[in-house]
C-alpha cells in the first residue's frame, strides 16, 4: 500500500505520480511533466511554499529561468503543496557562460523589493523578513553562527574541531558583527550544486527558493565560494556586479560556523572538516593570501 506521501501526491498529480526527492521541508513527486512539493510531515523547519512560488514568479517575469508555479494550495488534510513545471537539465554541468547566467539571475533576485531581515514570511504579496534587525534576521537562518548565536566561541563545534582558529576568529568579532549591516538584498543563501539545472552548459533553471532570506549580498557570494570554490564565486560575482572581497570572506566565516553546527546536529563529521577547511581559506583571503585547493570543501548540500 502506498504511504501517505504517495497518496497525497497522487491526489494532486494522478496515479502516475512517482517519488522524486525529499528534503528538510518538502517531499517531491513528479508525473514527468509537473512536480508536486508537499510540506514535510512533522518537519523540523517551516515550509515557505507561498513565498517560494512568489519569488519564482517575479524572477520569471524578468527572464530568469525558474520552474513555473502552476498551483499553490492545501489538501483537505491541511497539508500545503505546490505544483510546478518540471525543471529539466541535460547533466552537462556549468560552462563559464552558465556561471555568468547565474550571476545575472542573482542580480535580478537581489534587486527584488523587500523589507525587514532574515527568512521570509510565507506570503505571496510581499517579500517581508521575519526579523526587524540584522542580527535577529541572521539568526533565523544561521542560528549558531558566532558571534550571533548562544554558543561561546571556544565551545563552538568549529573551534572545538580546530582550536588554533580561536585566536584569529576572536580578533574578527567586530568585523563579523559589522558585515551583516549595510545594504540588504533578497538572497538565495544556499547555492549548492543541487540548486541548479544546466542545459548545454547554460543555466536552465533555479528551482528552489525555500531558504531565501534578506541580508547582505555577500551572503550569496560566500555561499558560492563554500560549495564551488572562490574562483567560481569571483566569476559569478563579476557577472552580478558584486564584489568578492573582504565582506564575502567575512560572511564565509559565518557560513563555516553554521555548517559546523549543522554537521554536529546531522551527525556528519566530514562536514565539520569541510567547514574548518573553508574557515581557514576565508582567513587566508582576509590576510591577503590566495585560496588553496586543499581548503576548498566538497560540493555537497
Amino acid at each position: 500500500m502506498p504511504g501517505i506521501d504517495e497518496r497525497d501526491a497522487r491526489a494532486v498529480l494522478g496515479p502516475s505520480a512517482r517519488f522524486l526527492a525529499s528534503g528538510a521541508t518538502c517531499v517531491a513527486f513528479t508525473d514527468g511533466r509537473r512536480v508536486v512539493r508537499l510540506a514535510a510531515l512533522n518537519g523540523r523547519e517551516a515550509t515557505r511554499l507561498n513565498v517560494d512560488a512568489a519569488i519564482r514568479t517575479a524572477l520569471r517575469s524578468s527572464g530568469v529561468p525558474t520552474p513555473e508555479a502552476l498551483e499553490v494550495g492545501l489538501l483537505p488534510s491541511g497539508r500545503a503543496f505546490t505544483v510546478d513545471t518540471l525543471a529539466g537539465g541535460d547533466g552537462s554541468g556549468p560552462s563559464p557562460a552558465g556561471w555568468a547566467d547565474l550571476g545575472g539571475a542573482l542580480a535580478v533576485l537581489h534587486a527584488l523589493p523587500h523589507r525587514g531581515y532574515g527568512l521570509l514570511e510565507d506570503r505571496a504579496d510581499a517579500f517581508q523578513g521575519l526579523a526587524s534587525t540584522p542580527a535577529s534576521g541572521l539568526r533565523t537562518r544561521l542560528e549558531e553562527a558566532w558571534p550571533f548565536g548562544e554558543t561561546d566561541l571556544k565551545a563552538h563545534p568549529l573551534v572545538a574541531a580546530a582550536p588554533d582558529l580561536a585566536g584569529p576568529l576572536a580578533g574578527l568579532e567586530g568585523d563579523l558583527r559589522d558585515v551583516i549591516g549595510g545594504r540588504t538584498a533578497l538572497c538565495h543563501t544556499d547555492l549548492h550544486g543541487e540548486q541548479f539545472r544546466w542545459r548545454e552548459g547554460r543555466l536552465a533553471a533555479l528551482p528552489d527558493f525555500g531558504d531565501a532570506a534578506i541580508g547582505p549580498p555577500a551572503w550569496d557570494v560566500a555561499s558560492l565560494a563554500y560549495f564551488h570554490g572562490w574562483s567560481v564565486a569571483e566569476e559569478v560575482a563579476r557577472a552580478a556586479a558584486l564584489p568578492c572581497g573582504r565582506e564575502a570572506a567575512l560572511f564565509g566565516l559565518l557560513l563555516a560556523f553554521h555548517r559546523a553546527s549543522r554537521a554536529v546536529t546531522l551527525r556528519h563529521p566530514a562536514r565539520t572538516t569541510e567547514a574548518v577547511a573553508f574557515a581557514r581559506g576565508c582567513l587566508a583571503r582576509l590576510a591577503g593570501r590566495r585560496f588553496s585547493p586543499h581548503e576548498r570543501p566538497a560540493n555537497r548540500a
